[in-house]
């Protein structure tokens, strides 16, 4: 096991295994609660690395997780997480899911069986789908319906109250890393109409229960309840960001001014 991949695991707590359906999911779960989705990094990122080199390398990834906290965005984790499998033994592969900023995922190929697998936080999905069984999970205030359009489409409609939120369509099969190189660059328009350059957002998992931010919001949560907590004082939620999300204060006001650079102003 090369010290990458050593390094990584360590970080989410687990120890290598033979591929397995019960290890991917453990490793899902244990991503989920350990690495946030969050949009922190990619403004750091996009300031400092080349327009067409928008992702960094699995070095930097890693270093950027373990010492400052930092996930990314759909592509910066699904790639790494896909890494991660590849080094472990599985078969894991791209695909895409279209529709507005298109959005990265995983075929893993375990056991004999096919499995949609994300950990970059299209919907809350805590276990590796079998998605020609059309799947219908419903967890942490969301309804998630799969639903097969042809022998290579898949829709997938998150919903929440009864009303659609986020749709795209999975296409059911992989696609080379290269092949994402316009979808990147299309998720980094700096541009008041692309929302992921003008807004703070972060999601992570605990127990299952969801803790995202929306700016100075905290939206928590489970299957049974959700709390809001709006924060007004800088102060506390960096804070909170620091305590629920392990971000770092200069990391946080480093976006927040890159966010006033464009006339976006959480916190007077």
């Amino acid at each position: 096991m090369n010290c990458w991949t050593e390094q990584y695991l360590n970080y989410l707590g687990l120890e290598k295994k033979e591929p397995s359906y019960v290890y991917l999911l453990g490793l899902i779960e244990a991503h989920l609660q350990r690495v946030p989705f969050e949009v922190i990094s990619k403004y750091h990122y996009y300031t400092s690395k080349n327009r067409h080199d928008l992702i960094p390398t699995k070095e930097e990834y890693l270093e950027n997780l373990l010492k400052r906290g930092w996930g990314g965005n759909c592509y910066i984790l699904n790639i790494y997480f896909g890494n991660l499998l590849q080094s472990l033994g599985f078969e894991a592969e791209y695909v895409r899911a279209r529709g507005g900023n298109n959005h990265l995922a995983l075929m893993v190929t375990v056991e004999d069986k096919v499995y949609y697998t994300d950990v970059g936080y299209m919907a809350p999905l805590f276990e590796p789908l079998l998605i020609e069984k059309e799947p219908y999970l419903v967890g942490c205030g969301e309804e998630i319906i799969i639903k097969r359009k042809n022998n290579r489409e898949y829709l997938i409609d998150r919903r929440t109250g009864g009303q659609s939120f986020v749709t795209k369509i999975i296409e059911w099969f992989p696609v080379e890393l290269e092949g994402f190189r316009e979808d990147i660059i299309h998720s980094h328009r700096d541009e008041d109409e692309n929302p992921f350059m003008r807004r703070i957002v972060a999601t992570i998992f605990k127990d299952r229960v969801s803790y995202a931010v929306m700016n100075s919001k905290l939206i928590i949560k489970s299957n049974t309840s959700i709390q809001v907590k709006d924060y007004e004082d800088k102060n506390s939620w960096l804070e909170m960001m620091e305590t629920t999300f392990n971000l770092q204060k200069q990391d946080l006001e480093f976006a927040l001014n890159f966010l006033e650079k464009r006339s976006v102003q959480l916190f007077i």
